[in-house]
């Protein structure tokens, strides 16, 4: 894992040089006591991470990028600034008359502060449209986050861009390819803010709401998550990536999909300057439809603290 510190600007690639490990995080922030309850773990069988925890007997090898550091093109000068770290982005209310699922596509977005690009959290093109299922009492439907290019700063304010459509079943040749959800941009401001916390916005639209929930994180820095799967079955790994943050027990989606060996994926997680970013790995051997009983399911969880620079490689395995 690779820390970098320098705000918006873009990390060298790693190289040995100078640097410490921090001490780890106090216990949890005092606003995380006061967000617990909207938490989006779940207390079920005591497991932090709400993920099961059944045997397994095979193991599967994973590698995670002793400390080191990286060169300084700020000649050691670096600093920390305020962060976002989103959590969790879900439509609500909204009625789906359709059968099935309701296909979504569209983007949520922040400015990138390093190309006059957007920063995407979530997009989806409508060729490649996310099925997701609506809770018919809640009008609810959870859309997986994707991690940002880069960690995404705040200089006292930062704005959100988004626009989320639903397929329609026989659109006209010359007519919308989809209905409009919601569209429009917000901005959040930490300007009077001193404290770090977990932030849960709801943003009005067209058709139905959208509910943001987000760390706004004081003094952070950006950290890169690398894996690497060394070892997998032939027929590849239903993967699960997670992390925690900085203390709260908020439960952050880096990866969920399909890996095989050699497969590397890479993320981008904020994290308060000398706490911990918690990561948790989960692996079940693909299904390849002709067995018949349930396929074994391991876990792998560790931490990392956090300094301006270093690099942590650690290598684990999930399994017995």
């Amino acid at each position: 894992m690779e820390v970098d510190g320098r705000g918006d600007v873009l990390a060298p690639s790693p190289r040995p040089a100078c640097g410490k490990k921090r001490p780890l995080s106090p216990s949890t922030p005092q606003n995380d006591v006061a967000d617990s309850s909207k938490s989006t773990t779940s207390d079920e069988d005591d497991n932090p991470w709400a993920l099961s925890d059944d045997e397994e007997e095979d193991e599967y090898h994973v590698s995670f990028s002793n400390v080191g550091t990286v060169d300084c093109s700020h000649k050691g000068y670096c600093r920390s600034m305020d962060m976002v770290q989103f959590v969790d982005l879900k439509i609500a209310g909204y009625q789906h008359a359709r059968p099935g699922r309701a296909k979504i596509f569209g983007f949520f977005a922040a400015p990138d502060r390093v190309e006059p690009l957007r920063n995407y959290v979530y997009r989806r093109q409508i060729e490649n449209y996310e099925a997701v299922t609506v809770k018919p009492k809640t009008g609810m439907a959870r859309l997986p986050l994707t991690s940002s290019a880069r960690g995404i700063g705040i200089r006292s304010r930062v704005l959100f861009e988004f626009k989320l459509c639903i397929c329609t079943e026989d659109p006209q040749e010359d007519g919308p390819k989809g209905d409009l959800l919601i569209e429009g941009c917000t901005e959040f401001s930490t300007m009077y803010t001193t404290e770090s916390s977990i932030q849960n916005r709801r943003l009005y639209g067209d058709k139905c709401p959208l509910d943001v929930k987000f760390a706004a994180l004081i003094n952070a820095v950006q950290a890169f998550v690398d894996v690497e799967i060394l070892r997998a079955p032939d027929c590849g790994l239903n993967l699960n990536l997670y992390a925690k943050t900085s203390g709260y027990e908020d439960v952050i989606p880096l990866y969920q999909g399909v890996a095989e060996a050699g497969c590397k994926i890479s993320s981008v997680v904020a994290v308060v300057i000398r706490s911990c970013v918690y990561l948790r790995i989960e692996g079940t051997p693909k299904d390849d439809g002709l067995s018949q009983k349930r396929l074994p399911c391991g876990a792998w969880e560790d931490s990392f603290d956090t300094c301006y620079h270093g690099i942590v490689d650690k290598a684990g395995h999930i399994g017995e």
